[in-house]
């Protein structure tokens, strides 16, 4: 039987609030400090050199991008037997994106708390949609990596790809999650391990929801999707470079924006700040673009995928009634 998650005691909320606005400060003292290194007259120069058009464009494009992602979740949830109707769904994605500058997008999966609390859908479905998208995500950007970057390395990432498959089939393999079960059920029975037991227990069922979903049809189509949509990311990214007159081929502009995304994830850090941006600007001064151009685009490109969905994704948030008792601390 599915245990009501308890709300988070007011108490709790100030030190997250606490943690977004340090996050934020840290990302403008980041900026600032990189604006000063390069130039700033340069920088500013740079970014007015962008037409406005821009900053309607550009958001458009990723928000193509969200509305893709959005019919994977919608088809996770039809193959895993729970469709939801767009309109409600769509609050629950929407608002999870005020989570997408978490480590590795991992606080999306308060998505199945709220399908929980909203619709009685297990917990263990959302959270195993957002398993799964997690991982067609890195498949994705793989894939568009290895275009980007030809045959020189495609062997190697085939192989790192192969690998992650294997790990992920044995790791959701129906008899190692009995035995994990098993290991659960001998842990003393105290309270001050029921929390982490139940936990473990919600975790060990997300995976073989998420198991389900890896399935090759589901693969194949959150795969497709996910690689679509760093296409379109990357083609605005060379866009925003052209605009600049550092003009670079879309194979190059590919390898940034996956190589930027990848980068941020495995630094473990709040929207991957500091990394990303390093990795970005680093990969566009070696395809030649001008440092304070490279900076420039970075800036715009992170404010419209990051910031932007955000923004809008508190938004949503704030308008549910469980929205403050869900945040994470």
């Amino acid at each position: 039987m599915a245990v009501r998650p308890v709300a988070a005691p007011p108490a709790a909320r100030p030190p997250m609030r606490k943690r977004w606005f340090l996050g934020l400060v840290a990302t403008l003292v980041l900026y600032l400090g990189l604006s000063i290194w390069f130039g700033f007259a340069n920088v500013v120069r740079s970014l007015g050199a962008l037409p406005w058009w821009c900053w309607v464009l550009v958001p458009a494009l990723v928000a193509a991008g969200y509305l893709l992602l959005f019919q994977r979740w919608q088809f996770y949830l039809r193959q895993l037997g729970h469709p939801l109707a767009w309109r409600p769904s769509s609050r629950i994605y929407v608002a999870g994106l005020a989570l997408v500058a978490a480590p590795g997008r991992s606080g999306e999966a308060l998505r199945g708390l709220w399908l929980q609390r909203r619709h009685g859908i297990p917990m263990q479905i959302g959270v195993g949609v957002t398993l799964a998208e997690r991982v067609t995500d890195l498949a994705g950007a793989l894939l568009v990596l290895a275009w980007g970057l030809g045959g020189r390395i495609l062997p190697a990432l085939a192989a790192g790809a192969g690998t992650l498959a294997v790990g992920a089939w044995l790791l959701t393999h129906p008899a190692a999650l009995r035995r994990l079960e098993a290991f659960l059920d001998r842990l003393p029975a105290h309270r001050r391990w029921h929390g982490l037991t139940r936990l473990l227990r919600e975790a060990l069922g997300a995976v073989g929801r998420m198991r389900r979903l890896l399935r090759p049809w589901p693969l194949l189509v959150g795969t497709a999707l996910a690689a679509l949509v760093w296409l379109i990311e990357a083609t605005a990214l060379m866009g925003l470079l052209q605009l600049q007159g550092d003009p670079l081929a879309l194979t190059q502009a590919a390898v940034i924006r996956t190589a930027m995304a990848l980068g941020g994830v495995l630094s473990f850090l709040p929207a991957g700040v500091g990394t990303a941006e390093a990795t970005a600007i680093g990969l566009a001064v070696a395809f030649g673009v001008d440092r304070p151009a490279a900076l420039a685009v970075t800036l715009v490109l992170r404010v419209c995928t990051v910031l932007l969905p955000t923004a809008v994704g508190l938004v949503v948030l704030g308008r549910h009634r469980d929205g403050d008792e869900t945040m994470p601390t």
